[in-house]
């Protein structure tokens, strides 16, 4: 019984090596020096962050990840373009750290802070709020005060609207969440 309470962990020599682990595994855990790597937009936080409660979920994961660090913190962004040609921008939780406490091997230029600051700002607009998702499912009858009747065919969480293809317009129109649309 005293064999089966060890681990692969127990009998793991103690020399010096890295840990590669996730940030959500590193919760709890403290280290002598912690790398944040790929902290830019659309991987930390990840691109599927499409809510603000899950934005602030992802900031609370990447504060929880720099505060494992006993001695040193490094991180880390890459420059260049995306797989698909978009810009590759720093996370705005770097941004988010005031830049006195930073010591840069290659301070940012400030063209691409100001970039990066313009898409964050076009970004958020694009962030539902968890508490104001609809309450319409594809099939529902809705009634708009101008466009009349229609019936929801999609709805779509990123963009935080209904597209409704309505009884006499012939393309379905995207409608957001914020409009009024009674169920019919």
């Amino acid at each position: 019984s005293h064999v089966a309470l060890f681990t692969n962990s127990d009998a793991a020599d103690n020399s010096d090596k890295v840990k590669l682990m996730t940030v959500h595994s590193a919760k709890g855990l403290e280290f002598p020096y912690v790398f944040l790597c790929a902290m830019n937009e659309g991987v930390f936080p990840s691109k599927k962050t499409d809510t603000i409660q899950k934005m602030e979920e992802e900031r609370r994961l990447a504060f929880v990840a720099m505060t494992r660090a006993q001695k040193g913190l490094y991180l880390s962004e890459a420059e260049g373009r995306n797989f698909d040609g978009s810009p590759r921008y720093p996370s705005r939780f770097l941004l988010d750290i005031e830049p006195a406490l930073l010591d840069y091997t290659q301070k940012p230029q400030e063209g691409l802070i100001r970039e990066t600051k313009d898409y964050l700002v076009i970004n958020e607009r694009y962030l539902a709020d968890e508490e104001n998702q609809s309450s319409l499912a594809v099939g529902q009858r809705v009634k708009h005060s101008i466009f009349g009747s229609g019936t929801v065919v999609d709805v779509d969480l990123i963009k935080a609207a209904h597209l409704v293809k309505f009884d006499n317009i012939d393309t379905p129109r995207s409608i957001s969440f914020r409009a009024k649309l009674e169920k019919d």
